[in-house]
């Protein structure tokens, strides 16, 4: 980590630091009309067979490896997922790796839980939904019509994309905090959960980092603890899993981040971000 950043980011709370370009998006909800289950229509089941299988996934693969030089480790653990599905924990440092590299790690379709926003840009609702987006519900029936496709994505041997750092910091070396309630869903199912930890090293030509994506698990909720110590343990065991990959993997700083005292002033250099307070 010897060459200068490219940029440095300040931040007071890595809890609630967001640095992703789509922050001007306005808030949106989520309420009762949405359709959680589109794929009930054959027309748009063979929509997005199409799109996902055809176009997105093998599209994903070359643009990984061309613009990402991607390598991943590890990769055959997804084939102990079984039979019910299974939760991928990603750090989430980027936009387009975050967004693709899940989707190759096997056979089957990955699906990806989103915020409200994510599917109400309008022109591409339906292109979004059919690459995988689950959105979560804003109101009391969208929240159960979510779980209800949570459930049936799981009983058809997907896997489902977490992301419990909820924030993205652009080319992060570090694992930041994420809560226990990140892990609410494969105690609720009791499935595995596996992480894939995105790791940044320093090409041999040019200066954006290369990704190396380390693979562990599968994990497993501890059904004989009660549920808020369940969560937690099962949160600190994907955690470790992923610290100690980017402590053995991330050896390339292309961005910095500088945590400053809450009664401290941002540095100029916050005009380049927008931060949640």
């Amino acid at each position: 980590m010897a060459k200068i950043p490219k940029k440095t980011y300040y931040y007071k709370d890595a809890l609630t630091a967001d640095f992703a370009a789509t922050n001007d998006l306005k808030p949106a909800l989520v309420n009762d009309k949405y359709n959680y289950f589109k794929d009930d229509s054959i027309i748009f089941k063979v929509f997005a067979f199409i799109i996902y299988y055809i176009v997105a996934k093998p599209a994903c693969w070359l643009i990984n490896k061309i613009c990402f030089s991607v390598k991943i480790k590890n990769k055959k653990i997804f084939k102990q997922r079984g039979k019910k599905g299974c939760f991928i924990y990603s750090n989430h440092t980027n936009y387009l790796p975050d967004a693709l590299l899940n989707s190759t790690m096997h056979s089957g379709k990955n699906y990806v839980i989103v915020g409200p926003q994510t599917v109400n840009i309008i022109g591409i609702r339906n292109l979004v939904a059919a690459l995988g987006a689950i959105p979560l519900g804003s109101t009391i029936k969208a929240k159960k019509n979510f779980m209800k496709v949570i459930e049936k994505r799981l009983n058809q041997n997907a896997s489902i994309t977490i992301y419990p750092e909820a924030h993205i910091w652009p080319f992060y070396t570090g694992i930041r905090k994420f809560i226990p309630g990140s892990m609410a869903y494969p105690c609720q199912f009791d499935v595995p959960s596996f992480t894939v930890t995105i790791c940044y090293q320093k090409r041999k030509i040019g200066s954006i980092p290369k990704i190396v994506a380390i693979c562990d698990g599968p994990f497993y909720p501890d059904q004989n603890l009660p549920k808020k110590e369940r969560q937690e343990k099962l949160r600190d065991d994907l955690y470790n899993a992923m610290v100690k990959a980017t402590s053995e993997y991330s050896n390339y700083e292309y961005y910095k981040y500088v945590q400053v005292a809450e009664d401290e002033e941002i540095p100029d250099q916050i005009s380049q971000v927008k931060t949640k307070q």
